[in-house]
């Protein structure tokens, strides 16, 4: 056991170490055992084999014999191990050479399982009570022939059961696509139980939009970003969320679609978005998964320390979310309102708790991307970077009682972290990229500041 950093003690300290045997039985519990104590750095000192490095150096000096080379390898991995300028850089060089070698074993060709049809199908029971051991009465495959008929003569295969998913003769499977499709621009779709489309479910509050989807996504060969591109273009989605108070009494869900469907965006969109106005966004298509950043500790706690997260580096770290590595017993903690992964979900719920904002106003990639895009507005216009982070980010110029907030707020923070330049190095310095070069620290750290303001407007967050 070794501490974390070299513990100094005062006069009035001490150090306790306490053995607790919590044996049932006598045997089982430790009959000798030693403690032995160093004040040296390295893993050769936590080893019970052989003698300190030192005096094995020192009587190979005293006896004229010259040290062997493995133990002046022993020495200098000893010496750089508690030495301050080799350590950032060793870890540095162990993250990237881990990162290489995952990047190699993802171009390496992957084996992958397949299923074959057997050539004689085997029996298939119902099981009596649910119960392996008990098999009732012999099944065949087969369809709901209310959703739509199985081809006459087709065989009851994987291949063939397939084509009659995508059959244009089966409305199911187009109508629950173009539905989901629906409801991640508008964030309800036309059928408002996505989960169920039976008779249990709610009926479409548009049918014969719905219908006339499928039948767009079928004869357009299940061209989904046709039928995206015609929801996104429409009339419809384009319209103004705002509301009166008339048409609110009147429709306060907006089954109507009579207004602009107004909704939180999902967490994976709002990293991906501040990523995007920053400049940061890594647009690359495919490969292994990332590991944005997270707390330290997030999987140590919940693997009992067996494993542990190292956020990506480089370019990595900056693409989009959907590939961002997953553990089903700890999920990023960039998501909220995020699928549990126990069983499938097709609606996600919508909350709101202060948890949220915590998490836009200090994850690091948050933080880091105010930082990068109050860079960019300061190079651009250093003489109004205000208005260039809120064009960047809301995509319009602010209106005058906007603008005099948002000055008031960079004109406060900028005179505070004139006073504490300490604390304005601590602005600025967040992630793995650098501060751009030539601008002056306050002024910097009061435009991220602001920068981390805008990001977190109600605007910047939600679909309107």
């Amino acid at each position: 056991w070794a501490f974390a950093e070299p513990e100094t003690l005062l006069p009035d300290e001490e150090v306790v170490l306490e053995l607790r045997q919590r044996a049932l039985l006598p045997r089982h519990t430790l009959g000798r055992f030693r403690l032995s104590l160093t004040d040296q750095a390295g893993p050769t000192p936590r080893s019970l084999e052989g003698a300190p490095l030192e005096q094995l150096a020192a009587l190979g000096a005293a006896e004229n014999q010259p040290v062997p080379a493995k133990l002046t390898n022993l020495l200098r991995e000893q010496f750089l191990s508690d030495f301050g300028p080799y350590r950032p850089a060793k870890e540095a060089l162990d993250r990237a050479q881990e990162h290489l070698a995952e990047m190699r074993r993802a171009s390496e060709k992957v084996q992958v399982m397949v299923l074959a049809e057997r050539d004689k199908a085997r029996q298939t029971h119902v099981l009596e009570r649910g119960q392996w051991d008990k098999p009732g009465e012999v099944v065949e495959p087969g369809v709901p022939t209310a959703i739509a008929p199985w081809t006459q003569g087709e065989r009851k295969s994987r291949v063939e059961l397939a084509r009659w998913l995508t059959d244009p003769q089966n409305p199911l499977t187009a109508r629950v696509t173009v539905n989901n499709l629906w409801q991640l621009l508008f964030g309800e779709g036309l059928v408002r139980t996505p989960e169920d489309f039976g008779v249990q479910g709610e009926p479409p509050t548009h049918p014969e939009l719905l219908d006339w989807l499928a039948m767009e996504l079928i004869e357009s060969g299940w061209n989904v970003r046709h039928v995206f591109r015609l929801m996104a273009t429409s009339a419809t989605y384009r319209q103004s969320s705002n509301v009166s108070e008339e048409l609110r009494t009147r429709d306060p869900a907006n089954r109507l679609l009579a207004r602009g469907a107004r909704f939180r965006m999902p967490a994976w969109m709002l990293r991906d978005s501040a990523l995007q106005v920053s400049g940061l966004l890594n647009e690359a298509l495919g490969g292994p998964p990332v590991r944005p950043y997270q707390p330290s500790g997030v999987w140590e706690d919940i693997t009992m320390g067996r494993f542990k997260y190292r956020a990506s580096e480089g370019a990595e770290q900056y693409r989009r979310t959907v590939y961002a590595f997953w553990r089903r017993s700890a999920s990023p903690t960039f998501l909220f309102d995020s699928a549990q992964r126990r069983v499938c979900e097709v609606r996600l719920p919508r909350t709101n708790t202060p948890l949220q904002a915590l998490t836009l106003m200090n994850d690091l990639t948050y933080l880091e991307s105010a930082r990068v895009l109050a860079g960019n507005a300061l190079t651009k216009a250093p003489e109004a970077p205000v208005s260039g982070i809120f064009e960047r980010v809301l995509s319009r110029k602010p209106a005058g009682a906007e603008l005099e907030v948002l000055k008031a707020k960079y004109a406060t923070a900028l005179k505070w972290y004139r006073a504490n330049p300490l604390e304005a190095k601590k602005a600025i310095h967040h992630g793995q990229s650098e501060p751009v070069a030539g601008l002056k620290v306050p002024e910097l750290a009061a435009a991220t500041l602001v920068a981390t303001l805008v990001l977190n407007l109600d605007e910047a967050i939600t679909r309107e």
